[in-house]
């Protein structure tokens, strides 16, 4: 298989979001290294690393010209379009995927949205060879763009405070709601957030139950039924977590900024 082969397998593999025809392509210790984000990934991950690429990207791409050799592997050029413009009308940017190969297989991706000459892109070949060792590594397959989207939808979720209020609540149907995995999602909260799921669900529980009270009268407002409107099991759940996360108790926060 002669390289601009082997570029056009591997951008074929990557539009169509075929995980089994890009590890085909790939070399069983391969790594991918994504400039922007500054992450490269390996390993077990990889499958999930790529998934979650696919699930986010709304754009194909098209070689632009042939591949160019560098000492130790090749670099393809690419234009982006969006998925919805499939005739290639509307070109969104240029990129190029730098390629080390080892044994006919791809060793290593670096993808870099960029336009530059190809005597620069030898020597960015050569920089991104080094950063396959320095970059951050993708934890279980999260990417830092998977990571900002499952945030930016929690962050929606609990805005809007709806899903917050089935008691019955699990970590599954939260997942479901973000559209993510559970193992990213526990990530998400436990590294990145520093929380749990059930102290997570319970803050934004609470903080509905704060809107309720900073609107009614107090002598209208029923702990039991508050704590129970507000997707609580019990008073005494309601009670302690809103101690966890006002530090102070439920009532006390009615009497300080109640109606």
């Amino acid at each position: 298989m002669t390289l601009n082969e082997l570029a056009k397998r591997f951008l074929d593999a990557w539009n169509q979001k075929d995980i089994k025809a890009v590890l085909k392509l790939t070399h069983p210790q391969a790594s991918f290294y994504n400039a922007f984000w500054g992450e490269t990934c390996s390993g077990d991950d990889l499958p999930k690393f790529l998934r979650a690429n696919f699930d986010e990207d709304t754009r194909w791409y098209k070689m632009d010209g042939e591949v160019i050799t560098t000492l130790n592997g090749m670099v393809a050029r690419y234009i982006a379009f969006s998925n919805g413009d499939p005739e290639g009308l509307h070109a969104i940017y240029n990129g190029a995927e730098i390629f080390t190969i080892s044994d006919g297989l791809i060793m290593t991706v670096s993808d870099f949205y960029c336009d530059p000459n190809p005597v620069d892109l030898i020597e960015i070949s050569k920089f991104v060879e080094k950063q396959h060792g320095r970059a951050n590594i993708v934890p279980l397959g999260l990417s830092a763009k998977a990571s900002n989207a499952i945030n930016r939808r929690l962050r929606a979720l609990a805005e809007d405070g709806a899903v917050f209020l089935e008691p019955t609540l699990t970590v599954t149907q939260l997942a479901d709601h973000v559209g993510c995995s559970v193992m990213h999602l526990f990530y998400v909260l436990e590294e990145e957030k520093q929380t749990t799921f059930l102290q997570f669900v319970n803050e934004c529980r609470v903080r509905i139950a704060t809107s309720v009270i900073e609107t009614m009268p107090r002598m209208d407002i029923s702990l039991d039924l508050l704590a129970k409107q507000s997707g609580f099991r019990t008073t005494k759940d309601f009670n302690t977590a809103f101690t966890s996360t006002f530090s102070m108790s439920a009532e006390e926060y009615v009497r300080k900024f109640g109606q």
